[in-house]
């Protein structure tokens, strides 16, 4: 047995949708630079315990260590770093995209308490996919990884919550649909 990891009580799961509900607004006005600096501040923490990461991601599914290190670390920095990048563009012009010599203006405004489940494969991947675009954009996160692949988001979540505000990103583990229902949000989305 490589870990054993508690599943979160319905008390737990609440606390983690409060916490990411409290967060909400104060995150939602963060400026897109300051978004943007803690995603690159990640992406480098990352980076620079790689291999630790990549050791858990290993033992974590399986996959051999090389390919966690030399493929997904330096990928998965890299999602962070995108999303960085795309905290700065999220309103503009664009001419023409839905009809013909018309103009659209995209606005992209934070929604609230976003809940992600990720799988089991890519675990680490999969999470940076649900946080990256969430963090950018100004939600909070509430992240359940896979109940059969939960240590390097476990091992994530130690970064986050020492770079991130409270409340901001929660991870809560636990078998499928059991620990993914909440019904006492005020703001949610899938």
């Amino acid at each position: 047995m490589l870990a054993r990891v508690a599943e979160a009580s319905r008390a737990q799961i609440d606390a983690a949708v409060k916490a990411a509900d409290a967060a909400f607004g104060g995150w939602a006005r963060t400026a897109p630079k300051d978004r943007a600096y803690l995603l690159l501040k990640l992406a480098d923490r990352i980076e620079a315990d790689g291999a630790a990461f990549a050791k858990v991601e290993s033992q974590n599914c399986g996959k051999p260590l090389a390919a966690a290190l030399n493929d997904e670390i330096p990928a998965i920095a890299d999602v962070f770093r995108f999303f960085a990048g795309a905290c700065r563009t999220l309103t503009g012009a664009v001419a023409g995209e839905y009809l013909a010599g018309f103009t659209s203006m995209i606005r992209r405004d934070p929604i609230g308490v976003v809940a992600s489940i990720a799988p089991w494969n890519y675990p680490l991947m999969m999470a940076a996919w649900k946080l990256g675009p969430a963090l950018a954009a100004g939600n909070t996160v509430v992240l359940k990884p896979s109940e059969q692949t939960p240590l390097t988001a476990l091992k994530l979540g130690e970064l986050l919550a020492e770079i991130f505000p409270a409340g901001v990103v929660n991870i809560v583990c636990g078998r499928g649909p059991a620990s993914a229902r909440h019904s006492g949000s005020t703001r949610r989305c899938g």
